[in-house]
């Protein structure tokens, strides 16, 4: 029986569809008038709307408007339009399509209004969906809603350059937001695994994998209701918090809503005592009918969207949490919080919460933002990028943000001193303390010396956990408010139905280490023994708090932890712990084969030693170390990053009065790394190793195609002269390459030994050609070479000889 109702219903349906398609607008009207009288709802709206698009003069809507009965006031509108003939009807028609939410609250009148078949969409035509005093705030709302976020986008950059802050616009970097959202369990797990790695998969671990792609704009147009955004503190939760206000602000609204932003810390010292109050008065009133929008906002719940940001007690939020399930019961609410705080939050508000993990950056994200924000310094972009600590460390976006300011804050020019590692870590750690406290930065130096005692017990607490390699803090209580929580992500899992254990952890490997090294600074009495056992199989992963070491002592470093460390034992420690260093790494005997062709007994790890240098910038402790080392650095068979070569740089032009040897024979370097490495070419004697053995033709091939297509002005001569006069170009290359070497062969008082050297292609291009004709009187001798993966082919040297002659008219220059 209820299939033949429900058949004959469908039926009925489908024959009223047929039969509207056959309507006229004015027939529609004259047919539904009874549908509408007294049904209508927000006639003001229509009227509006009908006077906005000249359907009604203001004669008519006047008359309209004094009518008190509302049924009254609707037969005058359909008797005035259904007078006005078919344009007038279809105007009121595509009117109610349009405010249908608002006018059409009856789900068979729905029905009625999409049965009509209108010309074009509906949706494309510009009516107003609301009053105007609800146009109007929601106006207010979206200045309001820019106003925060440039604020926000102002007071993050505030601490780069003026010059920098001025190329920018505000624009929102990609984060990665889970909603697969796992146990806090598993995720300890996942740490504890994370620690027995080695070392380079242990921090690519850190940035997180964009599984799904989840947006702010997803979750502004999700159908869910109930919005918990959590992660580490400086993860990014606000970020996205202000890009959904953003986005919501920027977007052409053809539909009524509104959106509200609270900084939960601003009004949990004060609570509403209303909807009212909440919305108008702790956030912003409208400037007309305050109780028209008001009654819009409650009627229509499901179009506003509020953001309660930074939750940490509930308790100060129980009045809002009554008002939001009382008076706006379809509303969309994101709230914000911490991991350890995301369960007591889902206890004290329970709702089906829709939980969204923020993570950070991305691999791809970092890339994005780096590239971005380090374009007008390349090399330093390239350091970065190529350098894992630091790459890794960047998917936290507030740190992200310190590494690109410590990078662009402006150094005295004398100085020459560009940033070190450890001055960004310094920096970090005091822009956490002023985020987490909400001080000014002023204030800092004092903040550190009142919490000193907590601030060094958790740097011990790290130094212990990295010992033991270990990255869960368990011995450690993350209270909301202890500058603890400045630092550290925090999970709860319960144990019991009553119970439950915290685990805090930093949000990156390396800043435990950088704690673990500002315990060794205030307990200088541990440093030898660290230092001893860091060189063993078992305690080598604690190597890596020696360059942190090392810049704590730098004195521009001083600056930054005085308020922990008093000055006078820092420069104490400092007076001998260099001289300590290197001879715990690089002791005399290490000099000594002993057997014959025997390897030394210990290896020496110089790359490390360049980046404690580096990080410590003292000239009097380089010159100790390359007094040890005759002056010479074997950087043979290494693979460079940038960042090494930076170092390396540093110590070798830290040499004026005696230059240094380099080799760099079967090198893996970039380009941008050869630059760097022969940044400080006047303090180099000669490339190559110190045995008198000849230099890696291909490595002095790719040094010289680095420096002849690079712009900036290099001294070639002084090149020649530590390349034995030699000058290597591969036989195909740019223009620009050869024309300049053409220019370097003229200029030189001798003539010059040119080596060409040959790879997949074995002619010689048309440049280099020309190249070699202008300059005969300038070239003592020439060879061909093959590059390193073309070795061990005599007969495509032969082949390659016979095209330079074909090509030149000429034989083998003797």
């Amino acid at each position: 029986r209820s299939y033949v109702l429900k058949h004959t219903s469908d039926a009925a349906e489908t024959t009223w569809d047929m039969a509207s398609a056959r309507q006229s607008a004015l027939e529609y009207i004259t047919n539904g008038r009874l549908r509408l009288i007294g049904r209508l709802q927000n006639l003001p709206l229509i009227v509006e709307n009908l006077f906005q698009r000249k359907v009604l003069h203001e004669e008519e809507v006047s008359k309209i408007q004094a009518e008190v009965d509302r049924f009254d006031q609707t037969r005058r509108i359909l008797d005035w339009v259904s007078a006005k003939g078919e344009a007038a009807c279809y105007e009121l028609l595509t009117i109610l399509y349009i405010t249908r939410k608002r006018t059409l609250d009856d789900a068979d009148l729905q029905q009625w209004i999409s049965c009509f078949p209108f010309k074009e969409d509906p949706e494309m035509t510009d009516y107003l969906v609301g009053s105007k005093p609800c146009h109007g705030y929601q106006t207010q709302l979206k200045c309001k809603a820019r106003k925060i976020t440039n604020s926000a986008w102002k007071q993050s950059y505030s601490l780069l350059p003026e010059t920098c802050r001025n190329e920018w616009t505000l624009s929102y970097t990609p984060l990665v937001l889970d909603t697969d959202v796992h146990s806090s369990l598993s995720k300890i797990k996942v740490k504890s695994k994370r620690c027995k790695k080695a070392r380079p998969k242990k921090l690519k671990s850190f940035i997180p994998m964009a599984k799904q792609e989840t947006s702010p704009a997803d979750l502004l147009r999700t159908a869910e209701k109930k919005i918990l955004l959590f992660g580490k503190p400086g993860i990014g939760k606000t970020t996205v918090a202000h890009q959904m206000l953003n986005l919501w602000a920027e977007k052409d609204h053809r539909e009524l809503d509104y959106m509200f932003y609270f900084d939960v810390r601003d009004i949990s010292h004060r609570k509403p005592m209303s909807l009212e109050d909440l919305l108008f008065n702790m956030y912003s009133e409208p400037k007309k009918s305050k109780e028209e929008v008001l009654q819009d906002i409650k009627e229509n719940s499901e179009n506003v969207v509020i953001i309660f940001d930074g939750i940490t007690d509930l308790s100060s939020l129980s009045v809002v949490k009554d008002l939001m399930e009382n008076l706006l019961p379809d509303a969309k609410i994101v709230t914000t919080c911490r991991p350890d705080q995301s369960e007591d939050f889902l206890t004290d508000w329970p709702a089906d919460w829709f939980r969204v993990e923020v993570k950070g950056f991305s691999d791809a994200s970092i890339r994005a933002y780096l590239t971005e924000m380090l374009s007008a310094d390349p090399d330093s972009l390239s350091s970065v990028l190529n350098n894992l600590e630091l790459f890794s460390l960047c998917h936290v976006p507030m740190y992200a943000l310190m590494v690109v300011t410590c990078i662009y804050f402006p150094t005295s020019k004398a100085s020459k001193q560009t940033c070190t590692i450890t001055e960004m870590y310094s920096n970090v750690l005091r822009q956490c303390i002023k985020q987490h406290s909400s001080i000014r930065h002023k204030d800092i130096d004092n903040y550190l010396k009142e919490n000193i005692e907590k601030i060094l017990s958790l740097a011990e607490i790290a130094f212990d956990a990295t010992n033991t390699k270990n990255m869960n803090l368990t011995t450690l209580s993350c209270e909301e408010r202890s500058v603890h929580f400045a630092f550290l992500g925090a999970l709860m899992v319960k144990v019991a139905p009553t119970a439950s254990d915290t685990y805090c952890a930093f949000l990156h490997y390396t800043m435990q280490e950088f704690f673990g090294a500002l315990w060794l600074l205030q307990n200088p009495d541990q440093i030898r023994e660290v230092l001893e056992k860091c060189q063993t199989e078992e305690w080598k992963h604690t190597k890596h708090l020696i360059p942190f070491l090392c810049g704590l002592l730098n004195e521009r470093n001083i600056r930054l932890v005085n308020g922990l460390v008093p000055d006078q034992q820092i420069k104490k420690t400092s007076d001998w712990f260099f001289k300590e260093v290197v001879n715990t790494f690089l002791p005399s005997q290490t000099n000594q084969d002993h057997a014959e062709g025997g390897a030394p007994e210990f290896e020496i790890d110089l790359l490390f030693l360049c980046q404690c240098l580096y990080e410590h910038q003292s000239t009097e402790a380089c010159l100790l170390l390359l007094d040890k080392l005759d002056y010479h650095l074997d950087l043979s068979g290494e693979h460079l990053d940038p960042h090494q070569c930076c170092a390396v740089s540093y110590v070798t032009s830290q040499s004026a009065e005696r230059k240094v040897g380099l080799d760099l024979n079967d090198c893996i370097v970039s380009d941008q790394g050869v630059r760097l490495i022969l940044g400080s070419l006047k303090n180099v004697r000669h490339l190559g190793p110190s045995s008198g053995d000849s230099s890696d033709p291909s490595m002095l091939c790719q040094l010289w195609t680095t420096l002849l297509s690079s712009v900036a002005e290099m001294d070639f001569t002084s090149l020649l002269s530590l390349c034995g006069n030699e000058l290597h170009l591969p036989v195909q290359g740019e223009r620009r390459v050869f024309e300049r070497a053409e220019e370097v062969m003229k200029q030189s008082l001798e003539r010059v030994h040119l080596c060409l050297h040959w790879g997949q292609s074995t002619l010689l291009s048309e440049a280099l050609s020309k190249t070699i004709l202008d300059c005969l009187s300038h070239i003592n001798k020439l060879r061909f070479t093959p590059l390193e993966h073309q070795r061990g082919s005599p007969e495509r040297l032969e082949t390659e000889e016979k095209a330079f002659s074909s090509t030149t008219g000429s034989e083998k220059i003797p």
